[in-house]
C-alpha cells in the first residue's frame, strides 16, 4: 500500500510546544481520514513527518484541521467530543475537578455512548479528568464536607500539562486558542510551516518563548506572543497521556515529578506511529530510566529524548522551559 510523508518543518522534535502539537495532528485526523495517520521524526532537533494513505500538502492538511475547529467555542470549545470541556464550575476554580462522585458518573455514561456510538468520550475525559488522585477543595479544605459525613468533599485533578495560572483553567485556553485560528485560519498553516506570534496572546503555559520579554518584542514592553495554531493542536494532543494515580499521588504520562515543578519528558522516534503505538512508546520503562542501555533504546526506535521543565510564577505555574537532551 502507497504511503505518504509530509514533513512538519515548524514542529521540531525538542520543543514541547511542537512536540504536543505532532501528537494534535494524530488526534484530529483520526476521525476524519479513511486510514489512520502516523508520525514520526527526521531526527534529534529535527521536524515531525506525517504520514498518510492520501497525498497531502501543507494546505491541504490545515484545511482539514480547519474543519475540526469549533463553531462556537465559547458555547463548546471540543466538539470532537462535545460536553467535557463545557462542563459546569462545580465548586474549585476549574470545572475539571469536580467531587470524585460526579467524575465516575460521568465516566460511565461517557464509556455507555463510547461503546454504543464508537466515540471517544470516555476516552478523552479519562485523559482530562484524574479519578485516581483526589484532594479536598481548593478553597477552605476544612469546611468543604461530605453532605453525609464528617469528611472532607474530594475532588478530582486534572492533567498536569497544562499549567494553571490566576483564572486561567483549561476550557478557557482551549477556547482562546480555537477563537484566534477562526479569526485567522491561516494560524493553523503557519503552525505546521512557520510559527507566526501573536501580540497579546498568552497561549497555555507551553511554550517558553510565549512569555514575550521586553527585549524581545519591538515594543520594548513585556507582552504575551503565543501561537495560537499550535497551541490548538497541542491541548488536543493531550489525550495522547494517560492519567493514574494511587488516590494520593497523580500520575501522568511522560510527566516527570521528580523535579520541584515537574517536567515533561519524551521520545522521538524513526518508524512512523500511530497514536495508539506512541502511548505505549511514551509509557515503556527504558524511555524514564535513567542511563538507559543504547541498544535496547535503538531496538525500540528512540532516537533520542528530550525534558521540559515547569518553570514557577508567584502563585502560578509557568510555562516549559526550553527543553534540553537527556539522550544521547
Amino acid at each position: 500500500m502507497t504511503h505518504h510523508a509530509l514533513e512538519l518543518p515548524a514542529l521540531a522534535s525538542n520543543s514541547p510546544l511542537g512536540f504536543l502539537a505532532a501528537l494534535g495532528i494524530i488526534q484530529l485526523t483520526t476521525p476524519i481520514l479513511d486510514q489512520p495517520a502516523r508520525l514520526s521524526w527526521r531526527g534529534p532537533d529535527a521536524p515531525a513527518v506525517l504520514h498518510t494513505h492520501q497525498p497531502l500538502t501543507h494546505q491541504n492538511l490545515a484545511d482539514l484541521l480547519h474543519t475540526q475547529l469549533p463553531d462556537d467555542p465559547a458555547k463548546e470549545p471540543l466538539p470532537l467530543v462535545p460536553g467535557i470541556l463545557s462542563l459546569p464550575r462545580t465548586g474549585p476554580s476549574d470545572a475539571l475537578r469536580m467531587p470524585i462522585d460526579t467524575a465516575l458518573h460521568h465516566l460511565r455514561s461517557h464509556a455507555q455512548a463510547e461503546r454504543e456510538h464508537n466515540t471517544p468520550t470516555a476516552h478523552w475525559f479519562a485523559a482530562l479528568v484524574n479519578q485516581l488522585s483526589i484532594t479536598p477543595t481548593e478553597k477552605n479544605p476544612g469546611k468543604a464536607r461530605h453532605p453525609h459525613g464528617k469528611q472532607p468533599a474530594l475532588y478530582t485533578s486534572s492533567t498536569p500539562l497544562f499549567g494553571r495560572g490566576g483564572q486561567m483553567t483549561l476550557a478557557n485556553n482551549w477556547i482562546k486558542a480555537a477563537e484566534e485560528c477562526r479569526k485567522d485560519p491561516t494560524h493553523l498553516h503557519a503552525a505546521l510551516t512557520a510559527w507566526r506570534r501573536v501580540d497579546g496572546y498568552a497561549g497555555a503555559n507551553l511554550d517558553h518563548h510565549s512569555t514575550g520579554d521586553a527585549h524581545m518584542v519591538s515594543q520594548g514592553k513585556p507582552t504575551q506572543q503565543g501561537v495560537p495554531g499550535a497551541t490548538w493542536l497541542a491541548l488536543h494532543g493531550f489525550a495522547t497521556f494517560r492519567l493514574t494515580g494511587d488516590s494520593a499521588y497523580a500520575q501522568t504520562t511522560s510527566w516527570d515529578r521528580t523535579t520541584p515543578n515537574g517536567a515533561l519528558t519524551w521520545p522521538i522516534w524513526q518508524p512512523p506511529l500511530t497514536t495508539t503505538s506512541i502511548t505505549t512508546l511514551l509509557e515503556h520503562p527504558l524511555v524514564r530510566t535513567p542511563s538507559a542501555d543504547p541498544a535496547k533504546l535503538h531496538n525500540l526506535g528512540v532516537t533520542a529524548i528530550y525534558t521540559a521543565p515547569r518553570t514557577r510564577l508567584p502563585q502560578a505555574d509557568g510555562p516549559l522551559q526550553l527543553s534540553y537532551r537527556a539522550y544521547p
